[in-house]
């Protein structure tokens, strides 16, 4: 099944201390720093103008090693003309449809006023791509598919659809299919994982933010899917058994618990779950949800964020960033048991 809208785990890459030698500063100055956390907020709600605003307000010096790689990429990537990520596909099928995929992006990012437009003029140019077998496809659910069926027949395995606000397009090459039982909060739950690598594209949000993080992995409703490029520290870490596992066994449970919650709903129960359970990567999972956040319900990993962050802050009686992991994880479990009991009361009335 092709779902119209994929429920996402994002995975973002953060500055780091280095260690310093000979004098010269290896480690990026606050300001760039809260300029790469601006960049990618903004990239999240697809604003590639704002992310490169963002940037550019902070000197080049202030950015070091794969910062400043980064604020380079960023700057020339959004610059005023599209680039393209495609050159390592060998297959030129393969490459021109990442490539009109990758255009939209660009140009979607640019001006996300015009985000229906695009996506309509995508649609046209993937419907002469594919010939007759979609010649009656009228839409990109329709279209869908079709492009699936023939990216397969060339060894690459894709998932389109929406990661909100812009249509996706992942492609890999590898697959392998693995059970787990996971301990959620509220209580055991056991899934079916695909574990997916050799990637040629990791979507939208790895484009947008010159692959520095993309999606980490996503649920339907049959099963869930592992980004495994996004987990080098291995299946055994918290970033895949709870930033992964935990938060898209989550999705899975209330698909089927609640299966009218809206995208933001979702991502909020899920980041709940993930305060509850970690440890390791508690601090950087919260810093994430503390600066990446919005009012618009269109961005439902920003929006939230931005709801997760108020709703600890009113249980706590301070910013979750104050307290310990403990007691962070005891605020999130009791959070999310309060919304589920709100919604297990709205469905029996």
């Amino acid at each position: 099944m092709t779902p119209l809208l994929r429920i996402v785990v994002l995975i973002a890459c953060t500055a780091t201390a280095t260690l310093a030698w000979a004098g010269k500063p290896t480690e990026s100055t606050p300001a760039a720093i809260a300029a790469i956390a601006e960049s990618t907020n903004a990239i999240l709600q697809g604003d590639s103008r704002r992310a490169v605003r963002a940037l550019a307000a902070v000197p080049k010096e202030d950015f070091q090693d794969k910062d400043a790689l980064y604020r380079a990429c960023m700057l020339a990537r959004h610059a005023d003309v599209p680039l393209f990520a495609t050159d390592a596909i060998a297959d030129e099928f393969v490459r021109q449809i990442l490539r009109d995929y990758q255009d939209y992006w660009w140009h979607a990012m640019k001006a996300p006023a015009r985000r229906a437009e695009l996506e309509a003029a995508l649609l046209a140019t993937l419907r002469d791509r594919l010939g007759a077998d979609a010649a009656d496809a009228l839409d990109m659910d329709a279209i869908e598919p079709i492009l699936q069926g023939q990216l397969l027949a060339r060894g690459y395995h894709a998932q389109p659809g929406r990661t909100l606000p812009l249509r996706e397009l992942m492609l890999w090459r590898r697959q392998e299919t693995r059970p787990y039982t996971v301990e959620l909060p509220e209580g055991p739950y056991t899934v079916r994982v695909e574990l997916l690598d050799d990637f040629a594209s990791r979507g939208w949000t790895a484009y947008g933010r010159c692959e520095r993080g993309s999606a980490g992995g996503w649920a339907t409703a049959e099963a869930l899917y592992a980004v495994m490029p996004s987990y080098t520290e291995g299946l055994d870490s918290e970033a895949f058994q709870v930033v992964f596992l935990g938060h898209e066994t989550q999705h899975f449970a209330d698909q089927n618990a609640f299966p009218d919650l809206a995208a933001w709903e979702l991502e909020y129960r899920a980041k709940l779950v993930e305060l509850a359970l970690a440890q390791e990567v508690s601090a950087k999972r919260l810093a994430t949800m503390t600066t990446a956040r919005s009012d618009d319900t269109d961005s439902p990993h920003t929006y939230a964020n931005k709801r997760v962050v108020a709703d600890l802050t009113a249980r706590l009686g301070v910013a979750p960033d104050q307290v310990s992991i403990a007691r962070l994880q005891r605020a999130a479990r009791d959070q999310l048991f309060e919304d589920t009991r709100r919604r297990k009361a709205a469905q029996a009335r």
